[in-house]
């Protein structure tokens, strides 16, 4: 959300080889950028770039593409808005690029699956001209809702959260009649769980000694099975201390607060 302004630069320059090979560019903001991206130069530089503040229609040959920023407050009257919009041209082919939770959608190693909220959208009152909705927030890539919605996932692990899923993007092949999508899959940040259950040992230093944690990728140590002693949470952050172990984190954090395992899948 607050990027440095040599990444601004680099990334503007890409952006910018976008509309100078004569290919259409379209950014639309999420929640962590407070759904408002700022204006550039690059907005007035080419009719190819396009940064989404508010809900736009921009038609590329014979497709249309409905873009919007996040919208926090009402995403269900605002979705059938855009409902409204398809049904009034139905001779239209259209994509909706979004950044919104979706019914259905998965996130975690449990598979918590979103559904029946007040936040969560639906496509099934959609006319047939809705190809499919391209969305983020959710950052696990994922097609739900009989594929009629894809959610593209992040190019980073951002969380450890995000450790068994796989990152990329979406390489999209439109003609006229069809259309293939294809999850292009690429490295992404090296994370490490330690999960340790401590249920049978009153010795959590000894199952901490045992380790091998190194300085070159994000690890986090949970222990479950039972609550953790005053005494062994300060233990942790005397052992751990953040200057010395910047990319280490440990939970929980507090005593009397048990977790229950998490990581340790089938």
């Amino acid at each position: 959300s607050q990027p440095k302004r040599e990444y601004i630069a680099r990334a503007y320059h890409i952006i910018e080889k976008f509309s100078e090979n004569d290919i259409d560019f379209i950014a639309i903001p999420g929640n962590h950028d407070r759904s408002n991206l700022p204006e550039t130069l690059l907005d007035h530089y080419s009719k190819k770039i396009h940064f989404i503040n508010k809900l736009t229609e921009i038609s590329i040959n014979d497709l249309s593409i409905i873009s919007f920023p996040f919208e926090a407050k009402y995403p269900l009257e605002f979705f059938n808005q855009v409902r409204k919009k398809l049904e009034q041209n139905l001779t239209n082919k259209y994509i909706i690029l979004c950044h919104q939770l979706f019914d259905g959608a998965r996130f975690g190693p449990h598979n918590y699956i979103f559904t029946n909220r007040s936040d969560t959208l639906t496509t099934a009152n959609f006319p047939n001209n809705l190809l499919f909705v391209l969305s983020g927030h959710i950052h696990r890539a994922q097609n739900i809702q009989n594929n009629k919605v894809q959610y593209i996932g992040s190019l980073i692990r951002t969380s450890f959260m995000e450790i068994v899923e796989p990152k990329g993007f979406l390489i999209i092949d439109l003609e006229e009649d069809f259309y293939k999508i294809k999850f292009q899959q690429i490295p992404s940040s090296s994370m490490k769980v330690f999960e340790m259950d401590v249920s049978n040992t009153e010795i959590l230093s000894s199952k901490v000694d045992e380790l091998e944690i190194t300085y070159r990728e994000k690890t986090l140590l949970r222990f479950i099975g039972r609550n953790l002693s005053e005494q062994e949470i300060k233990y942790l952050w005397s052992r751990f201390p953040a200057k010395d172990f910047p990319l280490l984190a440990f939970t929980p954090k507090y005593a009397n607060y048990t977790l229950r395992n998490l990581f340790s899948l089938n």
